[in-house]
């Protein structure tokens, strides 16, 4: 870019200068939180693979009174948590850089760093978490969700969850979703609920879930990967995951964030690396609504 006169034409030269600040990128967000809407209650320690205890169970009838104890044996199965996914990043920062720039590079390159991480991290956990096998999936495969329809939509969902003993707390919905959530009848008739989704755009909760917009939910389903009991293909639409926070395990190994020296090069390195392992361990506590454009 040329330097400016000023006043023009006549003026003097002015010299160019780059502000401090940095214009921020653009991420998805880091909707998965522990003890909110995934578990890390398995977190035991160093580990390449964690195993976990699920016993049977039986339904139990009334009897007389005074009779005697039925001795049973319910043999129990084990879940394999296995820490097979690692994400790691190493952003250089040469000596000369650093030196000439007027904001301080370190801590920005560690920053995007780490929100990459995040933005990777974020996207395979909903790919695990939509592409359990046996989850369940809500029975509306044919239609899309209108402004009209979300609301019951959700609620049925909720209803076929909890008729499978599941407690479902937490939404993950697509951007489309969650606007068709923002012009529901439900969230713009409800006083000052309804106020509040209009004026801020925050939809909180609904039918006692917590409800997270995610960008990628539906860049998180693969083509050609079996989801929901179909063949994912492009066109297909997902719209929205339901489950009980508690059945969705994220164990990590590995958590790294520094900054170190580079012996190769005159200059530092920003580096952040996480290995994980990522579990639905109960696919009846959770249940996905789809538009499968091939059933069509």
């Amino acid at each position: 870019m040329a330097n400016i006169l000023y006043p023009a034409s006549t003026g003097h030269v002015t010299d160019d200068k780059y502000s401090a600040l940095v214009e921020p990128n653009l991420f998805a967000g880091n909707v998965f939180q522990p003890g909110i809407s995934f578990t890390a209650k398995y977190q035991l320690g160093p580990a390449g693979q964690i195993f976990v205890h699920k016993p049977s169970i039986d339904v139990i009838s009334a009897t007389a009174p005074g009779a005697d104890f039925s001795d049973v044996i319910n043999q129990d199965t084990l879940i394999t948590i296995i820490l097979n996914k690692q994400y790691n990043r190493s952003r250089k920062i040469y000596g000369a850089t650093a030196a000439s720039v007027a904001y301080p590079i370190a801590a920005a390159e560690l920053e995007l760093a780490t929100r990459e991480i995040k933005e990777a991290w974020n996207l395979t956990a909903a790919t695990e978490l939509m592409e359990t096998t046996s989850i369940l999936v809500a029975d509306n495969l044919l239609t899309v969700l209108a402004a009209d329809t979300v609301y019951d939509s959700i609620v049925t969902s909720r209803q076929e969850l909890v008729e499978a003993k599941a407690n479902p707390d937490t939404l993950l919905v697509t951007p489309q979703t969650y606007s068709l959530l923002l012009q529901s009848d439900e969230f713009q008739r409800t006083g000052v609920i309804g106020d509040s989704a209009v004026a801020n755009g925050v939809v909180g909760r609904v039918a006692g879930m917590n409800v997270f917009e995610y960008a990628n939910l539906d860049t998180a389903a693969v083509d050609g990967q079996t989801i929901g009991g179909i063949t994912w293909a492009s066109g297909d639409l997902m719209e929205y995951i339901m489950y009980d926070h508690d059945a969705f395990s994220i164990v990590t190994s590995i958590d790294l964030v520094r900054v170190i020296d580079s012996h190769t090069f005159n200059g530092t390195l920003a580096q952040v690396e996480i290995v994980s392992g990522f579990k639905l361990t109960n696919p009846s506590r959770a249940l996905i609504k789809i538009h499968d454009t091939s059933a069509s």
